[in-house]
């Protein structure tokens, strides 16, 4: 009896420090490892899964029926190269308020079918917020991920993001579309693609610059072009690295290296994405998800460590 409530304790206190067990799982180690070195793994033991085909299918009913996205939306049909040209010239850097403002944007109210939708607005994204449904967190928190992701950063970080998008052949690029690096946390950032479709060169690939999270040149700036990545890394180089991959693939970056997303050619890409960052960084803005507190009941003890409380809704 003495035992077991020491164990307890000792958990508990573990997970008040949010430091994760130490792994002797290969895979591990090894991703760790790359992550360091490289600053991106790419998994692929859910290629071919079940669970990413029904979650396909429930996404593709988010989007296609329910039309469950984060609105307004920027159609590229609305965009004028003449009037907008200040906008093309950033990549539409600006708040969706301002992009409505200009006439660029179209809402829920606007939408009679998903193939209208596509062919009237012709959008580049558009965003599905995070379901609340447990089997997607079970993706998003899948084991493997948590424990690459934790041991990584050496404690159990927030997942403060969770969303996915669904990006179109479009005329116009936005701005994630060019090179850049995300600013979250100066030490602490890692970001994981879910590709719940194929991915390649004609389907909008990932781009990422292997070893450019601690290499000191493109920093003085938001956004880059190809020409000037390609000036230090060409394309076809061994630190140039393109996400070719089969639906199901999970790729976990540390996205303060340099990185974009190409765009799609000829097909729709969808990609859910997850940021995690140290539990107790400050955030100006609330919440940028939502789970239910049934949802949250139904993970597992190590998933919930990395919910945040105030993401819980009726907790």
């Amino acid at each position: 009896m003495f035992r077991k409530a020491v164990k307890t304790m000792g958990e508990r206190f573990a997970c008040l420090n949010r430091e994760p067990s130490h792994t002797s799982d290969p895979t591990v180690i090894e991703s760790v490892s790359q992550l360091r070195t490289q600053g991106f793994v790419a998994l692929d033991h859910l290629v071919g899964s079940p669970k990413f085909e029904e979650l396909k299918g429930k996404l593709d009913k988010k989007i296609e029926q329910e039309f469950d996205l984060k609105f307004p939306c920027l159609a590229q049909s609305k965009i004028d190269q003449e009037r907008d040209r200040d906008l093309i010239a950033t990549s539409f850097l600006a708040s969706k308020d301002e992009l409505s403002k200009r006439g660029l944007t179209f809402s829920r109210d606007e939408i009679q079918s998903y193939n209208q939708m596509i062919d009237i607005f012709k959008p580049s994204t558009l965003t599905v917020p995070m379901p609340s449904d447990s089997a997607f967190y079970n993706l998003w928190l899948d084991s493997t991920v948590m424990a690459i992701v934790s041991n990584y950063m050496g404690f159990y970080p927030h997942l403060t993001e969770a969303y996915i998008r669904r990006n179109f052949p479009c005329t116009y690029p936005v701005m994630n579309h060019n090179w850049h690096r995300d600013t979250n946390h100066d030490t602490h950032l890692l970001k994981a693609f879910m590709f719940f479709t194929d991915c390649d060169i004609d389907t909008g690939a990932h781009h990422y610059i292997a070893g450019s999270v601690n290499d000191a040149r493109f920093r003085n700036k938001t956004y880059y072009t190809d020409e000037e990545i390609n000036s230090a890394w060409p394309t076809g180089s061994d630190n140039h690295m393109v996400s070719k991959v089969k639906a199901g693939t999970i790729i976990i970056e540390d996205t303060r290296g340099l990185h974009k997303a190409g765009i799609p050619k000829k097909a729709y890409r969808d990609l859910g994405f997850a940021v995690f960052l140290p539990p107790n960084m400050f955030r100006k803005s609330g919440p940028l998800y939502h789970i239910e507190k049934s949802a949250f009941d139904n993970l597992t003890q190590e998933q919930k460590l990395f919910i945040p409380s105030s993401n819980i809704a009726n907790g």
